[in-house]
């Protein structure tokens, strides 16, 4: 029996290797998580989110880009994000200031995108911003460097490595937080708009605007400085 149309296409959309690619780096992450104060587990989060970074550059390349791939794409990017910081709080692993302001933007993400979803007429895309992509690689950075830091606390008396890791960690936190807003207000201007298409094309200038960028510096030297 021929498949029809529209078969064919949900099939050539759903199984793809981006999509591959993002729900087994989704679930190494969420594995890894549970056991993140491991080195094995905090490897599994580190290779899993590595994936997150990839699937959309396979995607590209490989010419398999489609709505559901977008989809699911930012879907699992919150529920992986949302597994870390609860199993982090649990563990006691980072600042509970870091942890809470990680949550709450990307819960804001998660609402302004449901948001735009219902308002959005043709309801076709969720797609993550660009700036949103690299606040959240920078902001996983943070979090591995603060397990990393209390792995190096549990196998070495020496107190040099933690500490150094905690300050990149605190860098790493702060480098993401232009980023991680900028992404922030480009979701509530969607919710607003009823828009769930790509970020305008003035929006990529508008992250690497020098000022911003001297401020993520000045903030990141602060930190690192502190004892």
């Amino acid at each position: 029996m021929k498949k029809s149309p529209v078969a064919h296409k949900i099939a050539k959309d759903i199984f793809t290797i981006p999509n591959l690619i993002s729900v087994t780096g989704a679930a190494l992450a969420m594995h890894g998580s549970e056991k993140i104060d491991t080195a094995e587990g905090l490897a599994e989060c580190a290779v899993g989110r590595l994936a997150d970074v990839l699937d959309g550059k396979v995607a590209r390349m490989t010419g398999q880009t489609s709505n559901f791939g977008a989809a699911l794409d930012a879907t699992t990017d919150k529920i992986v994000m949302a597994k870390i910081l609860y199993e982090m709080n649990k563990k006691g692993l980072a600042p509970k200031y870091v942890l809470g302001t990680v949550a709450l933007l990307n819960s804001i993400n998660a609402g302004a995108t449901g948001i735009a979803n219902l308002r959005n007429k043709e309801k076709a895309e969720t797609r993550p911003t660009k700036s949103g992509k690299v606040g959240l690689a920078i902001e996983t950075a943070a979090l591995v460097a603060y397990a990393a830091a209390e792995l190096a606390d549990k196998r070495t008396d020496n107190p040099k490595p933690a500490k150094f890791l905690r300050k990149l960690g605190a860098g790493a936190f702060a480098a993401s937080l232009p980023f991680a807003i900028h992404a922030t207000h480009t979701y509530i201007k969607r919710a607003i708009n009823g828009n769930t298409g790509k970020e305008d094309p003035e929006e990529p200038r508008q992250i690497a605007d020098v000022n911003r960028s001297l401020g993520s510096m000045a903030m990141l030297r602060h930190l690192s400085g502190r004892s």
